[in-house]
């Protein structure tokens, strides 16, 4: 079984313990015994899960997973826990996509982390498929994207609006929304970095073409609205 997990915990015994578990199961283990480390690793090398103690330092209220999920590169978190309903709630509720006891037993463990992997993995599938708006064409495997047959040549936060905004057809996209998922969850809302993206986006998308894929919701965001049937011909 291959995966690369990535397991954040300071406690000697136990970290012991529970990566003998997981690497037992066929996976590759990689430690961190402090937040920060965990986080250069993660910036350094592709982890497909991340277990998380959850008595580190900084893990306080579980805003280190919040932060984790609105990013750009997410990935399933476990976090192990030792106190029981109200931290496992908690944890839950910061976007941990699974709370395990510390002291679960071997085959429990292992069954919830291949779960979990493999709903990831069928995520992923899906994410990779290509995307077909009209007369737009995106192939996110090799980030390439056509419109009437012409390709475009977007910068790397260019490709990432546009993937956030396609996966979102028709629907409203607040600047909150758009700050959280394409940019670092800590930029302040009061930037107009979103605004002037839209703008290049329009540039290299819109002009000059009939149909006019980004909308403006005054009040409200952006939108990428996918040409109506009668507007197609």
């Amino acid at each position: 079984m291959n995966g690369q997990i990535l397991i954040a915990m300071n406690d000697g015994e136990e970290t012991i313990r529970i990566t003998n578990k997981i690497q037992s199961a066929g996976y590759t283990v990689h430690l961190a015994d402090h937040l920060s480390q965990a986080i250069t690793l993660m910036e350094q090398g592709e982890f497909d899960m991340l277990m998380m103690d959850s008595r580190l330092s900084g893990m306080r209220e579980f805003d280190f997973v919040r932060r984790m999920q609105n990013g750009k590169h997410r990935i399933p978190i476990i976090v192990l826990g030792h106190n029981g309903s109200n931290e496992a709630a908690a944890a839950l509720e910061a976007g941990a996509n699974d709370y395990i006891s510390s002291q679960v037993d071997e085959r429990e463990l292992l069954a919830r982390v291949s779960n979990l992997l493999i709903l990831f993995n069928h995520g992923n599938q899906h994410r990779n498929e290509k995307i077909e708006i009209g007369d737009l064409l995106i192939d996110p495997q090799s980030r390439q994207v056509i419109r009437e047959e012409s390709a475009i040549d977007l910068t790397q936060r260019e490709y990432e609006l546009l993937l956030y905004l396609t996966r979102r057809v028709n629907e409203v996209c607040s600047r909150e929304e758009i700050l959280s998922h394409v940019w670092d969850y800590d930029f302040n809302t009061g930037t107009n970095v979103v605004d002037v993206y839209i703008l290049h986006l329009r540039e290299k998308l819109d002009k000059g073409r009939k149909w006019k894929l980004i909308r403006t919701i005054r009040g409200a965001g952006y939108m990428l609205k996918a040409p109506e049937s009668e507007s197609c011909g």
